[in-house]
């Protein structure tokens, strides 16, 4: 049997040889392929493989050693069967069947997605059933890697579009200061060229059927019939026929065409060629074309994905800019001042009139409170809810009640099937007689040690049946008071098998029902004072009902959608028959007299207080 030491690292060495592959930022192929590695050099195994199910049928992602083959057929019935099985269980341990070969050993790996299913596949020689348990408690550390990977993926990711978005902001906040559209197209073109280290920056912007060269970074002007702007405009219609991001030289997946992008970058020594279309409603009306010399990097995807979101947020008042050249503020100012200047004239009676009662209806808003109340989720509950589990591991005999039916203390609500109870409990005091028999011989002739040894045995067989006995026993669960089922509909599955603690029942008390009603933390200072509540029942939404609230729950409990505070109250009245616990609602919660102006606006004012204070 291998000890610890024999995996080779200490606890640090292990931890750190994880830590660097859950640190890992290279592409998912690499990422595979030192994962085996690292749980080859943790667990000492003679081959490792990274197994994950495409489309039913297990395939290799990764292996180590790469020059060895693996030791057991991974594409053979039994392998696929032991794979499946670990996928389901989490592990799956196969120890060797002949001294020197070796052992198998499944993990299920843990990548966050439910429909991915990947298994760590390992080879562990000598294969033991020590070995392999020594070499499943190392691995187990290492299962969950995958998902760390995966997150890390994620918050690149995250960080980069927060990235772009921050970007474009700052870019949109240096081209608002500009208000006509050659100067925001100048402040466009230099921005970007600034910050991402090119030599030259155009924009090209569609004058009808083709793309004219608007602007160049570093300069005001520039000559239309100079061949280096017109083979530019070549890129940008080149570009604008395919809509889509071209970059010189090309990325590994794109299958755009590039002729005039490779003519212009190899005639002026570029390192890096980009050119991004600017669309509206999904037509380009302008394109980008970014250059690097050659001692600078060439363009990556993500500089095309940068330049996309700022392209987005810059079209549309470009396209605005270009139409009318005039800043849309002012357009805005012109035509207020004209419509108030029409309002304070002696004509347009009907606009007054609705001006007037829009005045009277908002002091009324303003100035007259109104009742208000809170709306909260709420659920009937109940004092007592017994969980009725399995006692052992048996089969569903019969099954006498369903949830909604009422219960007395002692009722019979379903049996366990004793067929193999009696079988085990008939073989079980068969051997108690044999041992009682062979006592009786050994004692009349007299052999001690022989009648001890029967005696100790005899013993063995009656804490056996009773044992059974109490199993039988236990196989009939009877209601432990008066009250009603509430979960627990298992007429569908008698003959199912059923594993000792499974909750086969559930049986609830009808006495000492309450209400849980649950009210959103913004709401809660609302109600600090409150004594009183209204419910409505979803089965029953015409009836209301009077509550009493007994208390507020100190601490607050997390949800998806926020956290809550629990509200209890007691139902005034007498208990309603059809009153079931489970039973939920909208509740209505009595505050303070408030405005109606108050009610439309204090969501937005409490946002708005929540987020600008400093």
């Amino acid at each position: 049997m291998k000890s610890f030491n024999r995996f080779g690292p200490s606890s640090s060495e292990t931890y750190a040889r994880l830590e660097a592959c859950r640190l890992f930022d290279g592409p998912v192929k690499a990422f595979w392929a030192q994962f085996a590695r690292t749980c080859g050099e943790l667990s000492d195994a003679a081959a490792v493989r990274v197994m994950v199910k495409v489309e039913g049928v297990w395939r290799t992602a990764a292996g180590w050693p790469e020059s060895r083959e693996f030791p057991f057929g991974v594409q053979t019935a039994g392998f696929v069967e032991a794979a499946d099985r670990a996928a389901r269980e989490g592990a799956f341990l196969l120890p060797a069947v002949a001294d020197g070969a070796p052992g198998l050993l499944m993990l299920a790996l843990t990548t966050g997605d439910t429909a991915d299913r990947s298994l760590l596949v390992v080879a562990v020689n000598p294969g033991h059933a020590e070995d392999l348990e020594l070499a499943a408690s190392v691995l187990r550390l290492a299962t969950d890697t995958p998902l760390l990977y995966q997150r890390q993926r994620q918050l690149e990711r995250v960080r980069l579009d927060v990235a772009h978005y921050a970007q474009a902001l700052e870019v949109l906040a240096a081209t608002n200061v500009q208000t006509r559209f050659l100067s925001v197209i100048m402040a466009l073109v230099n921005e970007l060229a600034a910050r991402h280290g090119c030599v030259r920056v155009s924009l090209g912007w569609r004058v009808g059927p083709i793309i004219r060269l608007k602007a160049v970074s570093g300069t005001d002007r520039f000559e239309r019939r100079m061949e280096v702007a017109q083979r530019l405009e070549a890129v940008m219609e080149e570009a604008a026929e395919q809509d889509e991001e071209i970059a010189w030289p090309a990325w590994p997946e794109s299958d755009a065409v590039r002729r005039d992008h490779e003519i212009y970058a190899t005639g002026e020594r570029l390192a890096g060629l980009l050119s991004v279309p600017v669309r509206i409603n999904g037509d380009p009306v302008g394109v980008l074309v970014l250059e690097r010399a050659l001692d600078a990097k060439p363009f990556a995807e993500a500089d095309a994905l940068a330049l996309r979101v700022v392209a987005d947020q810059v079209a549309r008042r470009l396209d605005d800019l270009y139409r009318n050249d005039r800043w849309f503020g002012a357009r805005w100012a012109a035509a207020t001042r004209e419509w108030l200047a029409g309002f304070l004239g002696p004509k347009q009676t009907w606009i007054k009139a609705t001006a007037i009662v829009c005045a009277v209806l908002l002091a009324f808003s303003v100035l007259v409170p109104l009742p208000y109340r809170v709306n909260a989720n709420f659920i009937v509950r109940a004092e007592a809810l017994l969980h009725l589990p399995a006692p052992f591991e048996g089969y569903l005999g019969t099954v006498n009640v369903r949830p909604g039916d009422l219960v007395r203390a002692g009722d019979l609500l379903l049996t366990l099937d004793q067929s193999d109870l009696l079988v085990e409990r008939a073989a079980a005091l068969a051997e108690r007689q044999r041992f009682m028999s062979e006592a009786e011989r050994f004692e009349a002739d007299q052999k001690l040690a022989d009648l001890s040894a029967a005696r100790a045995a005899l013993a063995q067989a009656q804490a056996r049946v009773e044992l059974v006995e109490y199993r039988i026993a236990r196989s009939e669960m009877r209601a432990p008071f008066d009250g009603v089922v509430v979960d627990g509909d298992l007429r569908e599955r008698i003959g199912a098998p059923v594993r000792p603690g499974d909750v086969l029942m559930k049986v609830s008390r009808l006495e000492g029902l309450y209400v849980e009603m649950r009210v959103p933390e913004r709401d809660i200072d609302l109600i600090a004072d409150s004594k009183t509540a209204e419910i409505a029942f979803a089965a029953r939404p015409e009836d209301t009902f009077a509550v009493d609230i007994e208390r507020i729950e100190p601490a607050a409990q997390v949800e998806r959608e926020g956290n809550v505070f629990v509200v209890r109250g007691a139902l005034a009245g007498e208990r309603a028959e059809w009153l079931r616990p489970g039973m939920s609602g909208i509740a209505k919660v009595e505050s303070e007299s408030r405005t109606l102006a108050w009610i439309a606006t204090h969501r937005l004012v409490d946002f708005l207080r929540l987020k600008l204070w400093w």
